[in-house]
């Protein structure tokens, strides 16, 4: 599934317009950067309540086109241009991060 289908989600939120065309191959949930480097895939979407730069870096290393923020989290300005500038695609949502996991499967990730 492409990224650009949650932007037609009204429960997704785009936080910046990076990688919308690129491919999300599954999803992963975590919050604790050490487990998902050693476990998330190429192509999934991360999902996490981790906002601060190093989410960046850990993406980026493993080329996770997107990270999805529930809980209405928003990061912040140095960390939305730097999502942009590595071609990171931001979505922020009100839902729990069970809740995002299931609508993402849903969805067909």
């Amino acid at each position: 599934m492409n990224i650009d289908v949650l932007t037609t989600d009204s429960r997704f939120k785009a936080i910046n317009d990076s990688a919308l065309d690129a491919v999300i191959s599954g999803i992963f949930a975590c919050d604790m950067l050490s487990h998902v480097m050693g476990h998330a895939a190429e192509g999934n979407v991360l999902v996490t309540v981790l906002s601060n730069i190093n989410v960046l870096g850990v993406a980026s290393l493993l080329d996770l086109p997107a990270i999805v923020y529930p809980h209405k989290i928003v990061p912040n300005e140095t960390v939305v241009a730097k999502a942009t500038e590595l071609g990171i695609a931001l979505f922020s949502t009100s839902l729990t991060t069970a809740e995002t996991v299931i609508l993402l499967h849903e969805l067909g990730v």
